[in-house]
C-alpha cells in the first residue's frame, strides 16, 4: 500500500496548489540557469517544487544535502564530474542542495565557499533550500542567489489539500 504522502505529491508544478509567484520565480531562475535560494518554513512545498518542475521541463534531479558537503573536497568529489555531463536521458539536469543551512561555518572547512564556486561555474541551474536565509553564514551565497520566499501553508490551504484527498480515497 502506498503512503497518502507518496501517492498525492504533486508531479508536476501545476499539481501544486500554493506559492505560485514562488514558483514562477523558481522557473525563471532554472530556465535562465540562475542560481535560487529557496526559503520558508519546513514542509511548505520548496524540495516537492524543484521535483515537479523538473518533471515538467524533463529535467534530471541531481540531490545532495548540505550535510553530505562538509567540505570542499567532498563537494569537488560529489558533484565535481556531475556538473560538466550533460544529461543523457533528460533535457536538462538540475543540481539541487538541500537544506543549506545545515551547514556549519568552521566545521565545515570551505563548504560555503566551495558552494559559491559552483554558483559561479555550474552549467546546469543550482537550487539551494533552507529555513532561515538570514544566517551570516549565509550571506555571501544570499548575494549570489535569486531568493525566493515560500510561504507558510495557512489553514484553509491545508484543509483543502486534505479534503480533496479525502474526496479521492472516499474517507
Amino acid at each position: 500500500m502506498k503512503l497518502f504522502t507518496d501517492k498525492y505529491k504533486p508531479k508536476s508544478a501545476r499539481d501544486i496548489q500554493h506559492n505560485y509567484e514562488a514558483i514562477t520565480k523558481l522557473k525563471e531562475c532554472v530556465n535562465n540557469n540562475k542560481p535560487a535560494l529557496l526559503y520558508g518554513p519546513t514542509g511548505n512545498g520548496k524540495t516537492i517544487s524543484v521535483y515537479a518542475l523538473a518533471t515538467d521541463l524533463n529535467y534530471e534531479i541531481l540531490e545532495l544535502n548540505a550535510s553530505d558537503l562538509r567540505n570542499s573536497e567532498s563537494i569537488e568529489e560529489i558533484l565535481g564530474n556531475s556538473l560538466n555531463q550533460k544529461s543523457l536521458f533528460y533535457n536538462g539536469k538540475i543540481i539541487l542542495v538541500d537544506e543549506i543551512d545545515g551547514l556549519s561555518g568552521k566545521e565545515d572547512r570551505g563548504g560555503v565557499q566551495a558552494l559559491l564556486g559552483l554558483l559561479s561555474d555550474s552549467n546546469f541551474p543550482i537550487v539551494l533550500t533552507c529555513n532561515n536565509p538570514w544566517d551570516s553564514k549565509l550571506s555571501s551565497i544570499r548575494n549570489k542567489s535569486k531568493l525566493i520566499e515560500f510561504k507558510k501553508l495557512s489553514e484553509k490551504e491545508i484543509f483543502g489539500i486534505l479534503k480533496a484527498i479525502a474526496n479521492k480515497e472516499n474517507i
